[in-house]
């Protein structure tokens, strides 16, 4: 058996885990609420995940959280205690900023631009594949467009967060800008006020979501 991690806390958490099976490791004034499971190389359910986001959401509505992706096993407790030790600095500082906040979300799908097809249907295939690759060489980097765009999003809430990430992947239909916002849980609904008045390009969709548990502003185990 191995301790799946869902979140770490302040060891002062005064309540007992939300799910049965569940206990809390504390140790050098943090804890680390975790669930015991047998080991596999198989894919979690859709239902395994959805449990385990609630779980951390449950916790993350009442406590400053530091919250962890599914799949964070340790061996055993006295290796969840030795994790608190080594990171106990890093971790006390990492849920001070995070005291209080709670993470927005925007995503934006921008579709292929027309500008970007071949000219020659001739080569139909390789124009196109190469007009991306030029267009895109820098990897996951932001266009010109998608960057500008980004900033008009962000500008729009200035006020209503303290830090954002920006995240782009290909998509079916284009590309999908994500844009993440650490945001005061007093100020969500201020978020949302002001995220109603974006106006997209045309032909452009978008979605807002959260609030959620900072996870893209908590940092990996080292």
């Amino acid at each position: 058996m191995k301790h799946l991690l869902y979140c770490i806390v302040q060891q002062d958490l005064d309540e007992p885990p939300p799910e049965p099976g569940m206990c809390v490791v504390a140790a050098h004034g943090l804890a680390a609420v975790v669930s015991r499971v047998e080991e596999t190389s198989s894919a979690p359910s859709v239902s395994s995940l959805l449990a385990y986001e609630r779980v951390v959401e449950a916790i993350h509505a009442r406590h400053a959280v530091i919250p962890l992706r599914y799949g964070c096993l340790m061996e055993s407790e006295s290796a969840i205690i030795r994790l608190l030790e080594d990171h106990s600095q890093e971790y006390e500082a990492l849920l001070g900023r995070l005291r209080g906040m709670t993470e927005m979300g925007i995503r934006v799908l921008c579709p292929a631009r027309p500008g970007f097809l071949p000219e020659s249907p001739l080569s139909s295939g390789t124009a196109y594949l190469a007009s991306l690759r030029n267009r895109y060489s820098s990897g996951n980097s932001l266009a010109p467009e998608e960057a500008q765009l980004a900033d008009q999003i962000t500008g729009l809430l200035s006020g209503c967060y303290i830090k954002e990430q920006r995240e782009i992947a290909p998509a079916d239909q284009g590309r999908l800008l994500s844009l993440y916002f650490l945001t005061p849980k007093n100020d969500v609904e201020r978020f949302r006020n002001k995220a109603r008045q974006i106006c997209p390009p045309g032909g452009t969709k978008l979605l807002l979501s959260g609030p959620w548990p900072p996870y893209n502003f908590a940092a990996s185990l080292g």
